[in-house]
């Protein structure tokens, strides 16, 4: 389970990296144009995806991170948002490859104030996955507006720390 799930937290800092590069060359104005999308632009996505991280983060610790809403930024700038996305990707892996008990429950509130206990390893799966659903919504987006994505999934994590 722990080799699982840190090759999880591996390959999602892997591939966010590649991401922020990917980005980091696209004038904010068409990260940020609204395309209809349930976080309407790819920043606003991203924003959701780096807002919900931390928010599973928080309670995992058990130092909740205070939001009002799902689709709340919590970065207005790239650079602010490459700092944030790189310093939670290294939390979550740091806390996988320290974690001792995957089957141990978390207890946590939904947003609507609805209680629910999930095993560790439950959770973390929803996160990556969660990660994963999301930037299949941006590589549309960046499809739209003729923006190459960098290649991704698990499986170029993989070909990439065997070559």
């Amino acid at each position: 389970m722990k080799q699982l799930m840190l090759e999880m937290a591996e390959a999602n800092q892997y591939i966010n990296r590649r991401w922020l590069r990917v980005l980091n060359e696209i004038p904010m104005e068409d990260l940020d144009r609204p395309q209809g999308a349930f976080f309407d632009s790819i920043f606003g996505t991203l924003n959701h995806i780096l807002l919900t991280d931390r928010i599973w983060v928080g309670r995992i610790t058990g130092q909740l991170f205070p939001f009002q809403e799902l689709s709340e930024r919590i970065c207005e700038t790239q650079e602010e948002f490459a700092r944030e996305r790189t310093r939670v990707d290294d939390v979550l892996l740091t806390m996988v490859s320290q974690e001792e008990n995957f089957s141990r429950e978390i207890a946590y509130r939904t947003s609507g104030g609805q209680e629910y206990r999930q095993l560790m390893f439950q959770v973390l799966s929803h996160l990556f996955t969660h990660q994963h659903h999301h930037r299949g919504q941006v590589a549309q987006m960046c499809s739209e507006q003729n923006i190459d994505v960098p290649e991704g999934g698990m499986l170029a994590y993989y070909r990439a720390i065997e070559s």
